[in-house]
């Protein structure tokens, strides 16, 4: 074994536990939307999708961070603002958008996960 650690596979983890971790301590709170950081969420979100190689609705994002929907879309607006996300409508359905991380999204949201670094298991 050569002590190689694949840092793709382990930011990968690391956002994963991340977000699940935020998820469990939201569900906890007996005040809802007492706790939220949504940018980060909708980031480390889109990151997992991107890397399992899922396609994320806009609805689905609103689910996910666990804050009013219309939260997360002014979130996403801002992060679309920064060049950090994307939208695209879907080209079947024009009620259906899709977000993806853009190049920026994914060097910031990989640099803020190699900051974070591993996580014990």
């Amino acid at each position: 074994m050569d002590g190689h650690v694949d840092i793709e596979a382990q930011n990968l983890r690391v956002a994963k536990q991340l977000y699940e971790a935020r998820r469990r301590r939201d569900a906890a709170a007996s005040i809802k939307g007492l706790f939220g950081e949504p940018g980060w969420d909708i980031l480390l979100d889109l990151f997992i999708a991107r890397k399992i190689g899922t396609a994320l609705q806009v609805s689905s994002v609103c689910a996910g961070a666990g804050v009013p929907s219309t939260t997360v879309l002014r979130w996403i607006a801002r992060l679309e603002r920064e060049g950090l996300i994307l939208r695209t409508a879907d080209q079947d359905d024009a009620r259906r958008r899709y977000v993806s991380l853009t190049g920026k999204g994914l060097k910031l949201t990989t640099a803020l996960l190699d900051a974070v670094g591993p996580l014990n298991e």
